[in-house]
């Protein structure tokens, strides 16, 4: 019987433990309702997408207009890649941002700057190597007089999967 008692604890020991493991919140689902955006949130997603529009265009002097000069981008696992190096990497022939969607934007407002959370999807290739996939994305946007100018991004891949494929766009063939 003693055993049982102890075999109990040591359960409850281990599953605390577990518990206090977590130091992320469990993720919750995206909400299917169509929330309006506030005005930050519809000046930032213009904002995004207009910058994504002129990577896809390839438009080198509209790009350098959205970016502060010390503009750098931070990613898992890597170097800091200064504004220079970056522009030159999305300005390459080699690569090709084809389709791309922001979604999931919030804006956090601190006066002269922005902090901007949203997930990217895209549809890209470097050299034919699929660059598809989701991105969560953290930007600082600061203001520059009546403009706002992106200083600073954070990126991470979330997931390998191609935009079409995650949201369901993709159109049968009759061979699946």
């Amino acid at each position: 019987m003693q055993l049982h008692v102890l075999a109990r604890l040591a359960l409850v020991v281990i599953a605390s433990g577990l518990a206090a493991l977590a130091q992320e919140p469990e993720k919750s689902k995206l909400n299917p309702r169509i929330m309006t955006g506030t005005r930050q949130v519809v000046t930032f997603t213009n904002l995004e997408t207009q910058l994504l529009t002129a990577v896809q265009k390839k438009d080198k002097p509209g790009l350098q207009g959205l970016l502060t000069d010390d503009f750098a981008i931070e990613m898992p696992d890597t170097n800091r890649l200064g504004g220079d190096e970056w522009l030159d990497s999305v300005m390459s022939p080699d690569f090709t941002l084809t389709r791309f969607g922001v979604r999931q934007v919030s804006v956090t407002d601190m006066g002269n700057a922005a902090i901007v959370k949203f997930d990217r999807l895209q549809e890209a290739k470097t050299r034919n190597v699929s660059q598809a996939g989701e991105f969560f994305v953290v930007d600082l946007w600061k203001k520059d007089g009546d403009a706002w100018k992106l200083s600073t991004r954070y990126v991470s891949k979330v997931s390998s999967v191609a935009p079409a494929e995650k949201t369901g766009d993709k159109k049968p063939t009759g061979k699946d």
